[in-house]
C-alpha cells in the first residue's frame, strides 16, 4: 500500500513539472533543516524548495577560468 501511495505521489509531482533531485547532507544540516520546518513548513522538502527558490536567481552563472563566455 505504501508503495502505491509513494508511486501515486511521484506521478502527481511529475504531471506538476516537478523532477526529483537527492542530494547527501551532513546530519548537522539535516538537523537545521528540521528545526526549520517546525516552525511553519510541513516537511524538509518544503523547507528545501523554499531555500532553494528564494536564493537562486535566473542568470547564468559566471564562467569558470577557461571556459567560455555564452551570450
Amino acid at each position: 500500500m505504501a508503495q502505491h501511495r509513494k508511486a501515486e505521489q511521484r506521478r502527481k509531482r511529475r504531471q506538476d513539472g516537478l523532477r526529483p533531485l537527492e542530494i547527501w547532507l551532513p546530519a548537522a544540516t539535516i538537523e537545521m533543516l528540521d528545526q526549520l520546518k517546525r516552525d511553519d513548513l510541513s516537511s524538509r522538502e518544503a523547507v528545501i524548495a523554499t531555500i532553494v527558490a528564494t536564493t537562486l536567481s535566473v542568470r547564468s552563472p559566471e564562467p569558470s577560468e577557461g571556459q567560455p563566455m555564452i551570450l
